[in-house]
């Protein structure tokens, strides 16, 4: 099995910032403003970059806690895409073959059967932890 690509901060918002924020119709991003499950269809339109950098130092400090801000909960689209927080921490990290959109995508094991999620990332809505300038942003 091929080890997944650590991909620093620095790298993840690079690719954000490469993202078209036209309509695309490969990805159909304006439907995963939170956190929806993959159809098929769209799971080949994104390519895998990779994980980021040091997620176990995230997962291992916040566990499957949550960060939400002014009321916001794990299904809003304005949610806070929290790095160090779960999901976040433990999510690939893909881009859309066609427009580059930046997405986040993870398996829910939550009592229920495992659902294949995925978010698109707006840069606007990206909140870090204080690790995350000690860990990783300067790769």
């Amino acid at each position: 099995m091929d080890k997944v690509k650590e991909v620093s901060l620095k790298e993840f918002f690079l690719l954000v910032d490469k993202s078209d924020t036209k309509v695309c119709k490969t990805c159909t991003k304006e439907l995963y403003l939170s956190w929806g499950n993959i159809t098929k269809e769209m799971d080949q339109a994104l390519n895998v970059i990779g994980a980021f950098l040091n997620s176990d130092c995230y997962i291992n400090k916040n566990g499957y806690t949550e960060f939400h801000l002014e009321g916001t909960n794990y299904w809003s689209e304005s949610a806070p895409i929290a790095i160090a927080y779960y999901p976040y921490h433990e999510s690939k990290i893909r881009v859309c073959n066609e427009c580059s959109a930046v997405f986040l995508n993870y398996t829910d094991y939550s009592g229920h059967a495992p659902q294949n999620r995925v978010r698109l990332v707006r840069k606007n809505l990206i909140v870090l932890d204080d690790c995350d300038f000690d860990l990783n942003i300067k790769g």
